[in-house]
């Protein structure tokens, strides 16, 4: 038992050190949590508080004399969980809140005001700049009936697909 709590507080505290070191983040549940508005409870600052908290608190207990095995086990288990959740806890009101990342939201593009920049010849696809989040950008683009669109026409883009928006002549 001794082998096993000294393992997981090595593995433990090294993991820790390499990320806190050379960075890295995983969720176990692959993202999905972040879909639902929130982080997961399995990030790596969790799992690795969890790890190293379980096998120093079983090593510690053992090696004060505590003898009942079940009972060393238990109490290194809450702990281990107790320190992960405070380090969610961390996680969640302290870094995930001031965490800015791109949006799925960030990319939808319908209902965009732009210029064509490259006409668009019938089917053919065309180049539209607009501005976003205060930078210009540009997409390709397909007229939305197919019909020839010249450059400098305001467009709007009415949906994405593959990459390409669709667009029609913006009518004021």
């Amino acid at each position: 038992m001794m082998t096993l709590f000294a393992i997981c507080f090595f593995v433990g505290l090294v993991l820790t050190v390499l990320v806190t070191f050379f960075g890295g983040e995983f969720h176990a549940d692959n993202g999905a949590a972040h879909a639902h508005g929130g982080p997961s409870f399995f990030n790596l600052s969790s799992i690795l508080a969890s790890l190293t908290v379980f096998g120093g608190m079983g090593y510690m207990l053992n090696q004060v004399g505590m003898t009942s095995s079940l009972l060393i086990l238990l109490i290194a288990i809450g702990a281990g969980l107790f320190v992960g959740w405070l380090f969610f806890l961390l996680y969640a009101k302290v870094i995930y809140k001031h965490d800015h990342s791109m949006k799925e939201s960030d990319f939808d593009l319908s209902g965009q005001l732009g210029k064509l920049s490259v006409p668009i010849n019938g089917k053919g696809t065309g180049e539209m700049m607009f501005v976003m989040h205060g930078t210009t950008r540009s997409i390709s683009v397909r007229s939305e009936n197919g019909e020839s669109i010249p450059k400098g026409t305001k467009v709007v883009v009415l949906h994405m697909n593959k990459g390409i928006a669709t667009v029609t002549r913006f009518n004021q």
